[in-house]
């Protein structure tokens, strides 16, 4: 008997410690390779040896582990699952399913075959092959077990972006489980990602019915309707998760945008400080308390808030170009424009960082900087529904009408349902004198969206001495 058993066996030969077994067996191996000496391990003491390099994320133990497994015992077929897992993660797909398929055709009906065959389809980006394969699985297992498989096919649709069998899937998870947060998320994720927020109010709503103590459930309704603009109905439901759980900070995060969307900064504000009851401030929270500020003209506090978001962490972009917004708000834009640089430096790819210094450099007038900030926008994200009336502005400010109007019809090509450039485009055309266009693209956008005409008085009101114009809102107006 070889002495790491004898003091780590009990009568019953359980390990009495698995952590100690681990750490025993990993030693003998090391030393058999620091050594070159020939030492045998078992199976299952093989599998401990390389669960415990894997929880330690030592790829090199890993695949020697593998490797001395696979030579000592070529017919062990979990241990085959393990190098075929690890051909995997190692990108060596063809092989890997090459060890299942063979193992397969033995064991036709071994879950941990198919469902790591799924996995490496997974990895391959072959979702589709990937749920047939799962599929395989559903037969095979007890109900206890259906949960993970039909959890895991759900996932794969979302990989494929059909959502609506994710969801399919998700419902039979949760009939086993409907405590699994987990998969309510999931759930609120699928239907946002098929712009179903209806569908998943009733869905949610239905499910609080059942279980009105599921925090999960309510906080999902929360943010469903906050994506619906609905911030009313959000702070109801997330006052729900609080009264269930006073300490869930995201209920807490959540109420207070949604109070701030509402323009209720200050009420916003004593929502975010609750938080620090619960933890300490983050950056994040203080740049949202920054903000609120700021929309509130308290730019004295604002300036405090974004500068200790920033000393907690000055990683963090947005506090960055607050502080931007705040010098501009007080007139000392060229202040302002090196704070933007910052936040974009920090986030590139955030358009509305980008439109905001375009804002300051036109007031600076250096328009050729503005312009590309509007260029770099494009190219990021040529459906930001702003950037083709800001854009066009730029040249409309140098009475250049002839690139206006090329910029808001590349943006009408491009969001050919977005009336504020209809709108745009009937201003622009009446600034150059082309009224036959600018009546017919007038009457395009207020067919569209009728209260869309007051954004086009208040950005140019001399638009209301056109008789045509008074017309022809007039024609369309419901009332």
């Amino acid at each position: 008997m070889r002495i790491d058993r004898q003091f780590s066996m009990n009568e019953d030969f359980q390990w009495n410690n698995r952590d100690e077994h681990e750490e025993l067996l990993t030693e003998r191996f090391e030393k058999m390779l620091k050594e070159g000496d020939y030492a045998y391990f078992d199976a299952e003491e093989f599998e401990s040896i390389i669960e415990h390099y894997q929880e330690n994320f030592d790829s090199h133990y890993i695949r020697l582990a593998i490797d001395y497994a696979i030579e000592q015992h070529p017919n062990n077929a979990a241990l085959k699952i393990r190098y075929a897992r690890q051909l995997a993660i190692d990108n060596r797909f063809i092989e890997s399913l090459e060890i299942l398929n063979k193992l397969e055709v033995i064991e036709p009906n071994d879950v941990d075959i198919i469902m790591t065959k799924g996995t490496v389809y997974s990895m391959m980006l072959e979702f589709e092959k990937a749920v047939n394969t799962y599929k395989k699985a559903l037969n095979l297992v007890d109900n206890d077990e259906l949960e993970d498989i039909y959890a895991t096919i759900a996932y794969e649709y979302e990989n494929l972006g059909r959502y609506d069998n994710s969801i399919k899937y998700l419902k039979k998870a949760l009939e086993i489980n409907p405590q699994s947060d987990a998969l309510l998320y999931e759930m609120g994720l699928c239907f946002e990602m098929l712009k179903q927020p209806e569908e998943g109010i009733k869905f949610f709503i239905d499910f609080t019915d059942k279980d009105p103590y599921n925090i999960a459930a309510w906080f999902n309704l929360g943010l469903i309707y906050q994506q619906m603009d609905l911030f009313e109905k959000s702070i109801d439901a997330l006052e729900y998760v609080l009264a269930i759980d006073h300490t869930h900070i995201p209920a807490y995060l959540s109420i207070a945008h949604g109070w701030s969307n509402l323009g209720e900064y200050a009420k916003a504000i004593e929502i975010y400080q609750e938080t620090f009851e619960y933890e300490k401030p983050d950056g994040m929270t203080l740049y949202y308390i920054g903000e609120c500020y700021e929309k509130m003209k308290d730019y004295r506090n604002a300036l405090i808030h974004y500068n200790n978001s920033l000393e907690l962490d000055d990683k963090l972009a947005e506090p960055w170009a607050g502080i931007g917004v705040v010098f501009d708000e007080e007139g000392n834009t060229k202040t302002a424009v090196k704070y933007l640089n910052k936040a974009i430096e920090l986030d590139p790819l955030n358009t509305e960082f980008l439109l905001i210094q375009a804002d300051m450099y036109i007031k600076l007038h250096h328009y050729q900087k503005a312009a590309d900030c509007y260029r770099k926008v494009e190219e990021i994200d040529p459906l930001d529904p702003d950037l083709w009336q800001e854009y066009s502005n730029l040249y409309v400010l140098q009475t250049d009408y002839d690139k206006a109007i090329q910029v808001l019809r590349k943006g009408l090509n491009l969001q050919p349902l977005n009336a504020d450039i209809l709108y745009r485009l009937a201003v622009v055309y009446f600034l150059n004198n082309n009224t036959l266009q600018a009546n017919y693209f007038l009457g395009n956008a207020l067919e569209l969206n009728y209260e869309g005409h007051l954004e086009m008085i208040a950005y140019y009101p001399d638009i209301v001495k056109y008789d045509k114009v008074v017309d022809m809102i007039k024609l369309y107006s419901p009332h």
